[in-house]
C-alpha cells in the first residue's frame, strides 16, 4: 500500500485523507464524507495497519489522546463512519472482529474501478471553442429546450401507472417497518468476510451456515436477530439491489414459541 503524505493530508490506498477539513475522498471520483476529528483518526488507523485487527482499547488510547471516554464512545464512532461510506456506496469498509476490534481489509483498499470518474469531469475537444451566437438566437434556443424538457415531464408523468403508485406505497411502508425492527442493532459482525449486522450476541451455527449457503454477489449486507429473548429462534434478512429478502426459513433450527 502506498501512502503519500502532503501537509495536513495523507493518501492511503484509493483515499485521501484531509485531518485540516476532516474529510476522507474516494480519488476516483471525488465524493466524501465528513468526520470527526477521532473517526479520522480511526480510518487512518485502520487503514494503515491494513488486515490486521486492531484492539478496541488501541483505539480508544490512539484516537482520544487524552479524553477519557467509555468503549460506548467507540461503538459510535465505529456507526458514524459506516453510516458516511454508505451514502457514497462503500458497503464493507470497516469490518468487526468479534470481542476484539475492528479491521479494514486491504482488498477494501484497492480501486477495482466500480467507481469510475464521473462523465461530466471529462472535457471532450468538442467543448473548448463553442461558436458565439447572437442574443436572440441564444433565446430562442433555450426557449425550445424548455418547451421539450416540460414535455418530456408531462409525457412521463402521464405514463405511471396506478399499480406503480401502489407498488411504490406498499414498499415505502415495508422498508419503513424494516428500519423500525432494526433499530435495535448495536454492531457488525462478519461471518467468513460477510458483513452481518447484528444485536451484539453471537450469532448461532444454524444461523450462520443460512448466510454462507445463501450469498451471492448481489447481497450487500446481512440482517440477523432474535425473535424472542427465550430462545435462539432467529429471524434473517439480506438486502440486495436495495430490497430486503427473508432468508428465515433457510435456517436449520427447531421452531421456538414466541412468548
Amino acid at each position: 500500500m502506498n501512502d503519500e503524505v502532503n501537509d495536513d493530508c495523507k493518501r492511503i490506498g484509493r483515499f485521501d485523507v484531509d485531518f485540516a477539513r476532516r474529510t476522507i475522498t474516494r480519488i476516483s471520483d471525488g465524493a466524501f464524507i465528513k468526520a470527526s476529528r477521532s473517526e479520522t483518526l480511526i480510518f487512518t488507523l485502520l487503514a494503515e495497519k491494513a488486515n490486521n485487527t486492531i484492539y478496541r482499547e488501541v483505539l480508544l488510547a490512539e484516537c482520544w489522546q487524552g479524553k477519557v471516554v467509555t468503549n460506548n464512545s467507540l461503538t459510535v464512532a465505529i456507526k458514524n463512519l459506516r453510516t458516511a461510506f454508505v451514502k457514497i456506496g462503500e458497503h464493507k469498509i470497516i469490518t468487526t472482529e468479534p470481542k476484539l476490534g475492528y479491521c479494514i481489509r486491504q482488498s477494501a483498499l484497492i480501486d477495482d474501478g466500480s467507481h469510475p470518474p464521473k462523465s461530466n469531469d471529462i472535457i471532450s475537444d468538442e467543448n473548448v471553442v463553442q461558436p458565439i451566437l447572437l442574443k436572440e438566437e441564444t433565446d430562442n434556443k433555450q426557449s425550445l429546450s424548455l418547451s421539450n424538457k416540460e414535455k418530456t415531464d408531462i409525457s412521463r408523468t402521464c405514463n405511471i401507472s396506478l399499480f406503480e403508485i401502489i407498488v411504490g406505497i406498499l414498499f415505502f411502508f415495508a422498508t419503513l417497518t424494516m428500519c423500525y425492527r432494526f433499530l435495535f442493532f448495536m454492531d457488525t459482525t462478519s461471518v467468513e468476510g460477510l458483513p452481518v449486522i447484528y444485536n451484539g450476541i453471537d450469532l448461532p451455527k444454524p444461523v450462520q451456515n443460512a448466510i454462507l449457503q445463501n450469498d451471492n454477489s448481489s447481497i450487500s449486507r446481512w440482517y440477523a436477530f432474535p425473535i424472542s429473548k427465550s430462545c435462539n429462534y432467529y429471524q434473517l434478512f439480506s438486502v440486495s439491489n436495495g430490497q430486503f429478502i427473508n432468508y428465515s426459513p433457510t435456517i436449520k433450527q427447531e421452531i421456538c414459541s414466541v412468548k
